[in-house]
């Protein structure tokens, strides 16, 4: 839409542009003022009201703009400096046959009712949109600026000629209001069951999947304990060659740490005895009737030692799979880690480039709409 075409467009009831020297009636029309503040708690707002002077537009979106109304007089000024700067885009549509001076003369004084014509100057010298919110009507919005995801100021129109500053219904600080509108459709209801769907659809897939692994890693490996599977799959993030590889780990560990507990009862069936005998100062093993000589002895020795470095040896092994293993781990990790980063990295420049221009330390409440008429 062209700036005249904006200019043109017709605004909210009864807020005529140029009246001159109007002041608001103090008093509502009986019934309104209830019901557009019912109407905006529906929407978890209310209004904050501020005083029927002639200034009320300019107070209302001050207190918008910066938590406040006291610099009412400052965005008057300046939303008429804005209008003589782009003469050419308001003097066409003055009222009652006025001459643009002496619009913008009398709409510098304080005190001066403001319409349409104000407001739009205003939301195109600020680069934002502004929503006006009416009873038992659809939501205005003069956008200041084609840009997206602008900062919005929502104002109330009542009584005919007096604004209001629209808020969340439990901020009553003295800071900046940011509220948006939320455009909805008839179809959300069914998108959102179709998140849903999708939802529980995923979840699904995913159990299969964690059952699959299971099965694959016992096929594999023999295991038949699919709680130890299961809990190595999750130690390895279900990567299915890791956790083959550590469940045999785990089944090595088990055999030695049985062969150690087996072998000193192996020994003590063998040799159950060590005697000295005097008589011949030599020593011998004895089990019930049957002795050992020296050299017997010495060979079991011997192969005990041999069975001893042989399990080293398998140690030994397995602890340098595990290293190997852990390595490609790390690495595997590392190169995720950086992935993930230049991923945020990607996603950080994509906000800044949307170039969103609100800030991000102040929470932004959804308004709801069904509709809403653009100027």
């Amino acid at each position: 839409m062209s700036r005249k075409q904006a200019a043109k467009a017709r605004p909210p009831a009864g807020a005529k542009k140029g009246r001159r020297n109007r002041q608001p009636t103090a008093g509502p029309t009986p019934g309104t003022g209830l019901g557009l503040a019912g109407q905006l708690r529906a929407l978890g707002l209310k209004l904050r009201e501020v005083p029927g002077d002639g200034n009320c537009l300019f107070r209302a979106l001050g207190d918008q703009l910066e938590g406040h109304s006291r610099n009412h007089l400052r965005h008057r000024q300046e939303t008429v400096d804005y209008m003589i700067k782009q003469r050419e885009d308001f003097e066409p549509f003055v009222e009652d046959d006025v001459p643009f001076e002496k619009h913008v003369t009398n709409l510098a004084k304080p005190g001066t009712f403001a319409g349409n014509d104000a407001i739009v100057a205003f939301a195109r010298n600020n680069q934002l949109n502004v929503v006006i919110h009416q009873l038992n009507a659809l939501l205005w919005q003069i956008r200041g600026t084609d840009k997206n995801n602008v900062r919005e100021l929502h104002i109330a129109y009542r009584y005919g000629e007096h604004y209001d500053s629209v808020r969340r219904i439990n901020d009553d600080s003295e800071a900046p209001a940011y509220l948006q509108m939320e455009m909805l459709c008839k179809n959300d209801l069914n998108k959102e069951e179709e998140v849903k769907l999708q939802k529980g659809d995923s979840e699904d897939e995913i159990e299969d999947e964690m059952e699959d692994a299971v099965r694959k890693v016992c096929n594999a490996t023999g295991c038949s304990d699919i709680d130890l599977v299961s809990r190595i799959l999750e130690v390895e993030d279900y990567n299915i060659e890791s956790a083959i590889f550590a469940v045999f780990q785990a089944i090595e560990v088990e055999r030695i740490s049985t062969e150690e507990q087996c072998d000193p009862q192996s020994r003590d069936e063998k040799w159950c005895s060590r005697t000295p005998q005097e008589e011949n100062g030599t020593g011998s093993r004895i089990c019930g009737n049957q002795s050992l000589d020296q050299d017997e002895i010495d060979n079991n020795k011997g192969q005990a030692r041999s069975n001893e470095e042989n399990r080293a040896s398998r140690s030994t092994k397995v602890s340098k799979k595990q290293k190997k293993e852990q390595q490609r781990l790390e690495k595997k990790k590392r190169q995720e880690e950086r992935h993930r980063q230049k991923v945020l990295a990607n996603k950080s420049d994509s906000a800044d480039s949307r170039g969103r221009e609100t800030d991000s330390n102040n929470h932004i409440t959804l308004v709801k709409a069904t509709a809403a008429l653009n100027i």
